[in-house]
């Protein structure tokens, strides 16, 4: 009897032990597919390649469509210094957008970057971005971008246009075959 009931006592244990794993299986599991359904639509400040002038970025970065996608402008700002050009009338910032992709992104040019740090360094630009997952969830985020973060950046890598990625790819695959043959000079 006594073999019996301590066999008894391991199957109750491995059962409630397995039971326990299954539920954090299942946890994870959907967990992974929301992440598939939802969208991370992301806004930011870049300057363009030639360091001339300020572009505003609109990204989904998540690996879902966005819906519905709405940027509120909360402290708008006017395009290039003119007074008829508020950013708050650009495209999706305006009139918003029915389906964004993962990877879409969209640019807008801001102003001349040296003209930009010389009148409007400490401004702010704040949009609040909703949009909802295919299941129909609202999703809401506030972005504020500070004038001053964008200034000063002097490089992405690798660069965004061709002809700034053919010596940066090139320099790259040079320290590869170095690494691979050594540095033979």
């Amino acid at each position: 009897m006594d073999v019996e009931i301590v066999l008894s006592i391991v199957i109750a244990v491995c059962t409630f032990i397995y039971t326990g794993i299954s539920l954090l299986l299942w946890v994870e599991s959907k967990a992974s597919r929301l992440q598939k359904l939802t969208p991370h639509v992301i806004l930011y400040l870049k300057g363009t390649e030639d360091h001339k002038t300020l572009v505003l970025h609109v990204k989904n970065i998540g690996e879902g469509v966005a819906y519905n996608v709405q940027i509120k402008t909360l402290e708008n700002f006017n395009q290039f210094g003119l007074e008829n050009a508020p950013i708050s009338q650009l495209g999706i910032l305006k009139e918003g957008f029915s389906a964004m992709p993962p990877g879409y992104e969209l640019k807008f040019y801001i102003g001349d970057l040296i003209e930009l740090y010389e009148k409007s360094r400490d401004r702010k630009i704040k949009f609040e971005v909703m949009c909802k997952r295919k299941d129909k969830k609202n999703i809401s985020e506030v972005f504020t971008l500070p004038l001053i973060q964008a200034m000063g950046q002097n490089y992405s890598t690798p660069p965004e246009t061709y002809l700034g990625q053919i010596p940066y790819y090139l320099k790259e695959i040079n320290s590869s075959l170095k690494t691979i043959f050594g540095n033979k000079s």
